[in-house]
């Protein structure tokens, strides 16, 4: 259907009749038999099959053509299902797969093109010129999204400053900047990169660097929380950090950043934590509550069925846990053969893996409304002060030595 060759147009348009090749037809024949075969070709694009009748009663009550073709002739009936199916897969295309036109330029002009050429058309009803005038509109419309900061400028901005202690910044104030970094990093994924698990083979860098992108910030986050709590020497301050991340975490639930809650919750479950036993003694009641009731949230128990129903029941923005739908794009990957037993695709397996990413094109493409704060970002993109999982968990024994046994 699509050429990315510069020698071939994306489509052309002849005589009333979609054509997905640069070759003019050559009479009225080949031109049905063209329209036929892609008629039937994207039949699966609209919402079911159109009949013949439905077509041709469109063409009757539409004013100004010929005799011949108001008697519903076979020729232009085809000729309206497939452009209706064209306009079909066109709009689907550039509602749901937006990013492909935002990193194409020449796509996009190709698309307009051929869109501009098909309103010229005079046969076209008015319901199909409206149509296609839509789908100009969503491609040249300027994206809201587009005046949002960007994770480049955030990351160019903590560059060489010497970021302001934890103390210095509120619960609120990080939860908030945090929840903007995590979208920014997710959103930033392209969908190409969720086919045949590139993340889990030997060249993963290469083939899925954003996924990769991805589980290096969740990994440096938590790294962070963790560090900002050992580093402490004093009990009372440990405690007092432990208080405060986890009341973060709690507003990201709220911000609907269930990413950020696995992230502060997988930290207080590290060795270098979890064993500070003197320190959980004097964590308040409430705030061990809460994270119990955090970790239920983000569990993997039942394959994240918690978190799959809090997902279920939100509106975007949001952010989830990438995690989750790396592991149903394996299970699915593995389970299930691309082809059937007949030799044919097995059309049942590409549903699923497609319903997976629009269900994470859907929270990618939904902006967060919140106002990028430098001092905070920095906060949490300063690495300097930041631990290994070795030089944590000897922070830890230094602070709470083992008891003699």
């Amino acid at each position: 259907l699509l050429s990315s060759s510069t020698e071939f147009p994306l489509f052309s348009y002849n005589n009333g009749v979609v054509m997905t090749s640069c070759r003019e037809l050559d009479n009225n024949r080949s031109a049905l038999s063209a329209a036929s075969a892609f008629a039937i070709a994207t039949a699966g694009a609209n919402e079911g099959t159109p009949n013949k009748e439905k077509y041709r009663r469109m063409s009757l009550a539409s004013a100004g053509f010929p005799p011949d073709q108001r008697n519903g002739d076979k020729e232009f009936v085809i000729r309206r299902a497939a452009t209706n199916r064209v306009l079909n897969v066109l709009r689907h295309w550039v509602s749901k797969h937006s990013q492909d036109f935002e990193t194409n330029d020449e796509l996009k002009c190709k698309v307009i093109s051929f869109l501009e050429e098909v309103m010229h058309d005079p046969e076209l009803l008015t319901q199909e010129r409206k149509a296609a005038a839509n789908i100009i509109r969503t491609l040249t419309q300027e994206d809201p999204g587009d005046n949002q900061i960007t994770l480049e400028e955030i990351t160019q901005m903590a560059e060489g400053v010497k970021a302001e202690p934890f103390e210095n910044h509120s619960a609120l104030e990080i939860a908030e900047q945090l929840t903007l970094l995590d979208h920014l990093v997710f959103k930033k994924i392209p969908y190409e990169e969720f086919f045949g698990q590139g993340w889990m083979k030997l060249e993963k860098n290469e083939r899925t660097p954003y996924i990769m992108k991805t589980t290096k910030h969740f990994n440096d986050i938590s790294n962070l929380i963790a560090s900002e709590i050992v580093r402490n020497e004093d009990i009372n301050a440990r405690v007092s950090a432990i208080e405060k991340w986890v009341a973060v975490a709690d507003i990201c639930r709220c911000l609907h950043n269930y990413n950020a809650v696995l992230e502060i919750t997988s930290s207080m479950n590290r060795s270098a934590i979890f064993r500070l036993k003197k320190t959980w003694l004097k964590v308040s009641k409430q705030t061990k509550a809460l994270i119990d009731k955090l970790q239920k949230l983000v569990s993997s128990e039942g394959r994240f069925k918690n978190l799959r129903e809090a997902l279920k029941n939100c509106d975007p923005p949001c952010v989830p846990y990438l995690g989750m739908y790396l592991t149903d794009l394996a299970f699915i990957e593995e389970g299930t053969p691309n082809y059937t037993e007949d030799g044919l695709v097995n059309f049942s397996k590409m549903r699923m893996i497609s319903h997976i990413i629009r269900e994470i094109r859907q929270f990618q493409q939904t902006a967060y409304k919140i106002e990028h704060q430098a001092k905070v970002t920095q906060y949490l993109l300063d690495q300097s002060f930041v631990m290994d999982e070795e030089s944590l968990y000897e922070s830890s024994l230094r602070i709470e030595p083992k008891l003699p046994t």
